[in-house]
């Protein structure tokens, strides 16, 4: 019975927009709304306090006789728990509480109030005005969530009546005028607490519709950018271009795609592609490696752009990334039954790169050296990895590369190249496992 009607209560506040459906957004409302107001609850708090207590002198005009007993409510009572509730919001406990710490405040003042008016003579006379400035000023200073300030006007109005009831000292038909001012004063009060929080939500709501577009954008931005030239982007630079000594050059493309794409639907050519590719960033990522771009079955990558994980030579890493892309990339063909192969070129050299472009911008590199290597991959046969001698200098210590003929390179001449082929440490560790299977 009682979890139905919670969940009444939950989806009654979430169609009137005082709850957010999702627990972790309503969490961090519940921090922006709460938790950035401490400093000015805390000095509401001791306002109240001050002024609670200061109406003694009111209750010695009312009452002279009976001054004394509610100048000891007001000291003893109502203003201490005020001033406790201020110095609470200094923990980590009271701000995160603070609702708790401010009706805690609330319910100490109506209670004394309450005794208060049940002391003085005919007090009750004169409670409307207590409880209406109790009321609209906690709605007004103070920032609650509507749901927890519609259970503390229901406790306002029951503790304004039963102590009326109780004390017995105001004229015949006071009970009813307090009540209808209570109850204006908590309409009032609520229906203002109302439009602050929903406004609050709304805004709230705005916030993270501007950062999950942020972070399309973001996200956008580093699809088609370097992760560093997007931070130089997000710094307020304009002009992004460098000179860049030394980065490893990566061109690949599909041997036999331009017989497969007479032969399949563009469906399946397009998602045949984006299987590919898709497979070759997640290998780039794997290394630190840069995509710059694709060009039909074309696909640029940079290797030391960005420094690699644990500061490894860009060379090395680079060349992981394309032993390791081949193999993947052969899996995903052999699977499909295509007649297709890839085909690699890779040089080091000097590069000038940059971002050009306003609307559509696009990251790119130029210079002999992306020429090099552009013209290595046409050069290279279905299923190699060709590198200049440049590269081949650079990995002969620890992986397999073997001398081809020398390779006529276009506005270049002969020059001499190479095939990677593979690790020389998972070469010794294969011929090892083959010897002790033997063995």
């Amino acid at each position: 019975m009682i979890d139905a009607a919670k969940r009444l209560i939950e989806r009654w506040l979430i169609r009137t927009g005082l709850t957010f459906q999702n627990p972790t957004d309503e969490a961090r409302f519940a921090d922006s709304f709460l938790r950035e107001s401490v400093g000015t609850t805390q000095v509401f708090l001791i306002i109240a306090a001050v002024f609670s207590y200061i109406f003694f002198i009111w209750d010695r005009i009312i009452d002279p006789s009976n001054g004394d007993t509610t100048h000891l409510i007001r000291g003893l009572g109502i203003a201490p728990f005020m001033l406790a509730g201020a110095a609470l919001l200094y923990t980590d406990f009271g701000k995160r509480h603070i609702e708790g710490v401010v009706l805690m405040a609330l319910t100490a003042c109506q209670i004394g109030l309450v005794a208060v008016y049940s002391v003085l003579a005919g007090g009750f006379d004169y409670a409307a005005v207590g409880f209406t400035l109790l009321f609209l000023g906690t709605t007004a200073a103070f920032p609650i969530r509507a749901k927890y300030l519609a259970s503390a006007s229901l406790f306002m109005l029951a503790t304004t009546i039963a102590g009326h009831l109780y004390a017995d000292n105001a004229r015949p038909g006071w009970l009813l005028i307090n009540v209808m001012v209570v109850l204006c004063a908590i309409s009032f009060g609520t229906i203002s607490a109302y439009f602050r929080e929903r406004t609050a939500r709304t805004r709230l709501v705005i916030e993270m519709e501007l950062e999950q577009s942020r972070e399309r954008v973001d996200e956008l931005l580093h699809s088609i950018l370097p992760r560093e030239v997007v931070q130089r982007i997000h710094a307020g630079e304009t002009a992004i271009a460098d000179s860049l000594g030394e980065v490893g050059i990566v061109f690949a493309d599909m041997a036999g795609f331009t017989d497969l794409v007479r032969k399949l639907s563009p469906t399946d050519l397009i998602r045949m592609l984006s299987t590919i590719f898709s497979e070759f960033d997640r290998q780039a990522e794997r290394y630190g490696v840069e995509r710059i771009k694709t060009i039909g079955d074309a696909y640029m990558a940079i290797g030391g752009l960005t420094r690699s994980e644990g500061g490894r030579d860009h060379a090395l890493a680079t060349a992981d990334f394309l032993l390791d892309a081949q193999a993947s990339v052969r899996r995903i063909i052999k699977d499909s039954g295509f007649p297709l192969d890839v085909r690699i070129g890779y040089h080091i050299g000097p590069v000038i790169a940059g971002v050009i472009g306003r609307r559509r911008p696009a990251f790119d590199c130029w210079g002999e050296a992306v020429n090099f290597a552009s013209r290595l991959e046409s050069s290279a046969p279905p299923g190699g990895i060709l590198v200049s001698e440049t590269v081949y200098w650079r990995l002969r210590k620890e992986y397999i590369l073997q001398e081809t003929v020398e390779v006529d390179m276009k506005g270049i001449g002969l020059t001499k190249a190479y095939l990677l082929k593979d690790r020389i440490s998972e070469t010794l560790s294969i011929h090892s496992a083959n010897i002790a299977s033997i063995a």
